[in-house]
């Protein structure tokens, strides 16, 4: 597996991307949800700095889209890298 040798997962795309490449054609496709966490390792705590007032707004953002600060954090730094 990937995660065990230490390699990077492939780019996301949406189905219909996966679905347009040739090495694919005539796949039968489905969508099987996987709790993933596990490959990425325990969480770990860390410790930044950032202005109160970004801070604040963080919170409010994910808060206002039912996150926590870590998971959005997370969510955006994922997001970030796979550009």
């Amino acid at each position: 597996m990937l995660a065990e040798k230490d390699e990077d997962l492939p780019k996301t795309q949406s189905l219909s991307e996966w679905q347009a490449d040739r090495k694919y054609k005539g796949w039968s496709w489905g969508i099987v949800d996987v709790p993933v966490d596990r490959f990425f390792g325990p969480a770990e705590k860390i410790n930044i700095t950032v202005p109160g007032r970004l801070l604040k707004q963080i919170d409010e953002f994910a808060k206002s889209r039912g996150q926590t600060r870590s998971g959005f954090l997370t969510n955006a730094a994922l997001k970030v890298m796979r550009k």
